[in-house]
């Protein structure tokens, strides 16, 4: 609203970025059930909920079209999953989705486009942002999750993992207004994140079977076979 640009202007961006014209003046959907926090300020974090927006609505929509809506299969272990007993909560939606108690989880995506979770993969220039989620009123549930090339994978399946501790055990958390971290929530997501993706019966088995090599081998080896971060592999470690 600064300023009326030409119709030759237009068109030339629209020919630009391979839409149709039309297209440009769209008003874009506000999502409200959002989680959207990050580490550092963000300048673009609109632009990234427009763009977040368009391709659910694309998506819902591709889905209608096709006759191929999937429900959440989670939703009704939801009320299950307690912040007080997040291990517990973890082995509720891995049993769910029918994961054994010594499984690694070889395709989370997969995984979770299964269970009626949409997951978008986007990439920001950001060391800040790892991903956000979006609930079932505005079209969800939505994992966006950062690919960024400089965002290891191991990091990239933990977020995914994380996103979905908090549509899980934080369904009250999702406002877009607010922008800031809680420290609580988020060492719980981490931390159901990393028993979702690493049950202790998993970890105790491949642990134990690898007792005679080097504690930093043994680490490498559990870490590679759970695809999660050797942080999450020591972390459980301390847990005991």
């Amino acid at each position: 609203a600064k300023s009326e640009p030409r119709m030759r202007t237009m068109q030339a961006i629209a020919k630009a970025l391979e839409v149709k014209l039309q297209e440009l003046f769209l008003p874009v959907r506000e999502l409200r059930t959002v989680r959207f926090r990050s580490t550092k300020r963000m300048q673009n974090r609109e632009n990234i909920l427009a763009v977040v927006a368009r391709w659910i609505d694309d998506f819902n929509y591709l889905e209608n079209t096709l006759n191929k809506q999937m429900s959440f299969s989670l939703k009704p272990v939801r009320e299950q999953c307690s912040r007080d007993r997040l291990v517990e909560a973890a082995g509720l939606c891995r049993k769910k989705l029918g994961l054994k108690t010594t499984e690694p989880v070889y395709d989370i995506c997969g995984l979770l486009e299964h269970a009626g979770v949409k997951v978008f993969q986007i990439s920001l220039a950001s060391d800040g942002f790892f991903g956000m989620s979006v609930r079932e009123e505005d079209g969800g549930p939505v994992v966006v999750v950062n690919v960024w090339e400089r965002i290891s994978v191991e990091r990239r399946i933990f977020s995914a993992a994380h996103e979905l501790g908090h549509l899980m055990l934080h369904p009250d958390a999702y406002d877009v207004t607010h922008t800031e971290e809680s420290d609580e929530e988020e060492r719980e997501a981490d931390r159901f994140a990393g028993h979702f993706l690493m049950p202790n019966e998993g970890f105790r088995k491949e642990w134990n079977e690898a007792a005679g090599l080097h504690f930093v081998d043994r680490v490498l080896k559990v870490k590679r076979i759970f695809r999660v971060s050797y942080k999450t592999v020591l972390s459980r470690l301390v847990e005991g």
